[in-house]
């Protein structure tokens, strides 16, 4: 069945196109709840119309994106949980953890679904996260995780160098003469 998709639809077109979909999904899914209009002769003639419409309203909508992702962009969230010596969290950073955090810090309220995190947050440290706000358009939060109390670990802690001084020589000759006895009297 030919329909006109009047929204995007993941795997069968954008908005505008006028797509052939499989009769049952057209009349069960795409009609009933207004995603697409039936691909006739009346609706064919408006289909010009409607394009210049959605063209208008993309555009609109990607300026809006735009912003912001402008202002959205570099905003840092900081989060403080348990963590073990190594550096791993016990528990884990979610979207919906970030998603919380950014609306109570920034007053951005931001769909959990759009935050591209592949995979929870589980160290310590510094992370960025993508948030795609429109096809073309993302920003950047920065993720700030650190142990319970603690401030990040240094990476490795460089050794304190030995001072190069006048050596204890009595507590050098006592050591050396607990030694010498403990020899004699196990002979």
């Amino acid at each position: 069945m030919k329909v006109i998709l009047l929204e995007d639809v993941v795997g069968a077109g954008h908005a505008g196109d006028v797509v052939e979909v499989k009769s049952g999904y057209a009349r069960n899914k795409l009609l009933p709840s207004g995603i697409a209009i039936e691909a006739n002769t009346t609706n064919m003639k408006t289909l010009e119309h409607r394009r210049a419409k959605i063209a208008a309203k993309k555009t609109a909508d990607k300026e809006m994106a735009q912003v912001l992702a402008d202002q959205l962009d570099g905003k840092q969230v900081d989060f403080s949980a348990k963590a073990g010596e190594s550096g791993k969290l016990f528990g884990s950073i979610t979207a919906h953890d970030i998603v919380d955090s950014v609306k109570e810090g920034f007053g951005f309220e931001l769909d959990r679904r759009k935050l591209l995190l592949n995979a929870p947050i589980k160290e310590i440290g510094m992370h960025e996260v993508r948030y795609r706000i429109y096809p073309e358009v993302e920003a950047v939060i920065k993720v700030s995780v650190t142990a319970d109390g603690a401030p990040l670990p240094d990476p490795e802690p460089e050794p304190e160098p030995e001072e190069e001084g006048p050596k204890d020589t009595y507590a050098d000759e006592v050591l050396d003469a607990d030694e010498g006895e403990t020899a004699e009297e196990n002979e």
